[in-house]
């Protein structure tokens, strides 16, 4: 590299998926590009919403907008990795924020770490307006940060993905749990801040209210971990 010469920066792909969202789509995609990291492409999925969540996206003019029927978010979001064009790649929740310097500090990790796949950083929940605190949240996690990791506070590279595949659509909760559980099988390793890079809001419609169903998802996670990890030990050294 010739004197005075600079890196050219990486292009990250932010994935929105959003189903019905129009109440707090806006305040996501402004905490996008209110980021101190650029370059970056913003690709909104829309998962068959029926309110007006297409005319809030498209009123962002550097949106990459795609509609499709409705199939769940884990679709989504693939539809969204498919058609991305960046190195690295990031998600918010159409309900989510992101604070201002997310992907600038941990885009700076990953150049430091050319050995981890992805890293995350702390989340801190808050709740909308007029909503009491759900009994599945420990009302001191909305006084600090926790670190948690999901999705929304984490930056991954492409490579990871082509690595470990994509989100497994037959999972309606917990998507991002069973694809860390496959990153993890990967020994890819995983990178940590302990910066808060994400708010994640909590209203009257998170999925997350359906805990009974959240137990049976990780059930059924930790069952194809220990298939996947039995599989894995049964085949000859070399085999693919």
């Amino acid at each position: 590299m010739e004197n005075g010469s600079r890196a050219v920066p990486q292009l990250i792909s932010v994935i929105v998926p959003v189903h019905n969202g129009e109440k707090f789509l806006g305040d996501a995609l402004a905490s996008i590009f209110s980021q101190d990291y650029r370059p970056i492409e913003v690709l909104v999925v829309d998962d068959g919403s029926t309110d007006g969540s297409a005319t809030i996206a498209r009123s962002f003019p550097d949106i990459r907008y795609f509609h499709e029927e409705k199939q769940g978010s884990a679709v989504a979001r693939n539809t969204g990795i498919d058609n991305s064009r960046g190195e690295l790649i990031a998600f918010l929740d159409a309900d989510d924020l992101w604070l201002p310097n997310q992907l600038s500090i941990q885009i700076a990790y990953l150049s430091t770490h050319p050995e981890t796949g992805c890293v995350y950083g702390k989340m801190k929940n808050f709740l909308d307006p007029g909503v009491a605190c759900p009994p599945w949240i420990d009302p001191d996690t909305l006084l600090k940060p926790t670190d948690i990791c999901s999705f929304c506070n984490t930056l991954a590279r492409r490579s990871l993905f082509e690595a470990v595949g994509n989100f497994n659509p037959t999972y309606k909760q917990g998507q991002d749990l069973e694809w860390f559980f496959r990153v993890k099988e990967s020994g890819i390793p995983v990178g940590y801040i302990t910066d808060t890079v994400l708010l994640r809001r909590i209203h009257e419609n998170n999925i997350s209210h359906n805990q009974n169903g959240s137990v049976q998802a990780r059930l059924r996670m930790l069952k194809e971990s220990i298939e996947r990890k039995r599989g894995a030990a049964a085949r000859p050294s070399g085999a693919l």
